[in-house]
Formats: structure tokens, C-alpha cells, sequence
């Protein structure tokens, strides 16, 4: 139904999830019997199981998620352990529990993080990516916990995309970041901040690493369009609409555009001697295509293909195929429209604090007066 369905698109595709299995499937189960099929450990003569995500289009996002979290979680696993047993780990709601995994561990100082973080990735082996991670922060803290992770991905990924540091170009002012024409570094640093970007997602942690839709669909072998576009840089893809839409005979002398562009300080040809080919009628189609397909592909090439490298030495392409690209970017950088009043609803206070006792409510009132940067990083 769903593939006669996906050809004549009668029915909107949400229509197939089944909201449930985020709730009540076995993920690790999941992704257990598919180590065994897969390694031949379950033949056909033994029994054929039904493998729910072999139907991506019945999960939620939610359940994409936690079958990622279950198969990164089996990967640590089996580093430690290449004879493991799935079955000694267990699911307890959302939250995912192993024991005795090896350790890749980051020694950064805070002086030097991003050359400190670099140097060391560029060293690790994939295996070694694939461990458990812990972060030191020299002369500091070193822990394996959640939040010493959440603030060495903060403050790395906030250095790497800052304009001053050079490494991405932003086309409009609080724009979105993309990679430039020609890279102040080599190509070795975009293949790095991929890896990087891989652990963080690796390792279930959720970054703000303001890339555009664009770049999680060529991750997932999608491509991109002039909505795009529209994303990345409003006034060009505004302008490109405009040509679009522009029906009079005379747009040849009214818009007076040729086949080339302006982006990143650079003038280029979209074709051959494109400064000289007026855009008319007959190719302005051909045209806005010819810069989304410049901008989004042809201009950053090296760089990108360096940096997808790096992502998917981390991470499993197979199964992130199971995301809409939308999907991927919330599961990566998740969701920065904070409901700060939702965080204090859902707290949790450990004997002998209870939301009524005054230090807490002392907390919360000096928290609520915090700027949203100052939330942030104290999150």
C-alpha cells in the first residue's frame, strides 16, 4: 500500500506511521536480530522474523531515533565485546544502559580546543571513534557523563562556526553557514569537523551547527532545490523566484541577467562565456537551476566530499537512510525553540528538594532572569 501509494500520492505519508512502536518496540531486540540475520546467525530454516525497521515509513521520529541510539549503543558494545551478548543490554524507556564499554578519550585544553580536539581525531582509528567517548578538560574534569560532553561540543562547534574563524561562509547576516569557493583551510580540517560532527551525533548529543536543510539532503543523497536556496540566502533566492515568475516578452532587457553569478565574493560563469548568454524565455529556467546546482554542488565539491567523508566514518549511512532529511537535521542539531517553562515542569528533584522548597524556587527565579545565551551554556 505504501509503495502504490509513494507513485500516485493519494494519501500524505504520515499516514503509515504507527505512533506506538516508539513506546512499545524493543529497539536493541531490533537491531539484535538484524546482527544476527545479517551475520547468518538465523537462517531461513529456523524462522524468518519480522524486522520493523525494514519499513522506515511506520516510525516516528522518535523511533528513528531510538533505533539510532539502540545501534550506535550495540557498536560500543561490540568494540568491547566482539563475541557480545545484546541481550545483557537493556531498554528502559527512552534511556539506554551499558556496561563496561572501552573509552575513546579527548584531552583538550581550553586554550587550545579546537587544535587540542583535532589533532586527536585525526589520529584516532574508526574503531577507536566508535568507543564509548570521554572528554577531559586538562587541569579540569574528566567524565564520561552527559554534560561534560554537551559543553566540549558546545564551545568546539561554537568556535569552528563562527565568521571570524574563517572555516564557512555566511551569505546574508544570520544567515545560515556554507561551505566557501575557495577554503582558507585545507581540505584535511572539513574532513575532520565531518568526523566531528559524526561523534557528536554518534554519541547522541544534539549541537547547534547552523548548516541549511541543503546539507543534510546531499548527506542523504538528495537534491537540493531552489527553496533551498531560498533558506540558505532569502534575497538570492527571492531574486531567483522573481526571474522565475517574470512571463513578459522583453525579461531579456528588463532584468538584463546573463549565465553568471556573484556568491562569496567570487564572479563565475555558469557555463561557457555565461557573462556574454543574455537569460530570456526560453532558458531562465535552466538558468536558476545552473546557480542552485553552482552553489549547492559544483563550487564546494572538494570541500563537502571531504566533509561527508568524515561524517560517515562515524556514522552508519544505512541507517540514517531511514530519515527525511528534516529528520536528520532535528536529530543532529534538535530543537532550539526552548519552552523554558516546560524545563521546569519536567524537572526532577532528588530527597530533599521538591519544587516547593525555597532554594529551588530561588533557582528558578534567578534562571528565568538569565539571557537565552546564558541559558544555554548553563544548560
Amino acid at each position: 500500500l505504501f509503495k502504490v501509494n509513494k507513485a500516485t500520492c493519494q494519501l500524505p505519508e504520515n499516514t503509515f506511521i504507527i505512533n506506538e512502536l516508539s513506546a512499545k518496540l524493543n529497539f536493541i531486540g531490533e537491531r539484535k536480530i538484524m546482527f544476527q540475520r545479517d551475520n547468518y546467525l538465523i537462517t531461513a530454516g529456523n524462522f524468518s522474523p519480522i524486522i520493523f525497521s525494514e519499513f522506515p515509513f511506520i516510525f516516528n521520529l522518535l523511533s528513528k531515533i531510538k533505533l539510532w541510539q539502540a545501534d550506535s549503543v550495540m557498536k560500543i558494545w561490540k568494540e568491547k565485546n566482539k563475541d557480545y551478548k545484546a541481550d545483557s543490554i537493556s531498554l528502559q524507556g527512552s534511556q539506554i544502559t551499558h556496561m563496561f564499554s572501552p573509552q575513546f578519550l579527548l584531552q583538550v585544553r581550553r586554550s587550545h580546543l579546537v587544535d587540542d580536539a583535532l589533532r586527536q581525531l585525526d589520529q584516532a582509528a574508526v574503531t577507536d571513534l566508535r568507543k564509548e567517548l570521554a572528554i577531559e578538560f586538562i587541569n579540569e574534569i574528566c567524565s564520561v557523563g552527559y554534560g561534560v560532553k554537551s559543553e566540549f561540543f558546545y564551545f568546539i562547534f561554537e568556535e569552528m562556526t563562527k565568521t571570524e574563524y574563517g572555516m564557512f561562509m555566511y551569505p546574508e547576516e544570520g544567515s545560515y553557514m556554507w561551505f566557501p569557493i575557495s577554503p582558507r583551510f585545507e581540505k584535511k580540517r572539513y574532513f575532520l569537523f565531518g568526523r566531528l560532527c559524526g561523534l557528536s551525533l554518534y554519541h547522541l548529543n544534539v549541537a547547534d551547527i547552523p548548516f541549511p536543510l541543503a546539507l543534510f539532503k546531499k548527506l542523504l543523497d538528495q537534491k537540493p532545490s531552489l527553496e533551498d536556496l531560498k533558506e540558505l540566502s532569502p534575497l538570492l533566492g527571492k531574486n531567483l523566484q522573481e526571474v522565475l515568475n517574470y512571463e513578459a516578452d522583453d525579461i531579456g532587457e528588463a532584468l538584463c541577467i546573463y549565465f553568471s553569478l556573484r556568491w562569496d565574493q567570487h564572479n563565475v560563469d555558469l557555463i561557457p562565456n555565461g557573462i556574454s548568454i543574455l537569460v530570456d524565455q526560453t532558458n531562465k529556467t535552466d538558468y536558476v537551476s545552473q546557480c542552485v546546482d553552482y552553489i549547492f554542488n559544483t563550487s564546494v565539491k572538494a570541500v563537502y566530499e571531504e566533509f561527508q567523508r568524515g561524517f560517515y566514518t562515524v556514522c552508519d549511512k544505512e541507517i540514517l537512510r531511514l530519515f527525511h532529511p528534516e529528520e536528520l537535521r532535528t536529530a543532529i542539531i534538535g530543537n532550539t525553540d526552548y519552552d523554558w517553562e516546560q524545563f521546569e515542569r519536567n524537572s526532577v528533584y532528588e530527597p530533599e528538594y521538591h519544587e516547593s522548597h525555597p532554594t529551588i524556587q530561588m533557582f528558578w527565579k534567578a534562571f528565568h532572569k538569565l539571557t537565552l545565551d546564558e541559558k544555554r551554556q548553563f544548560l
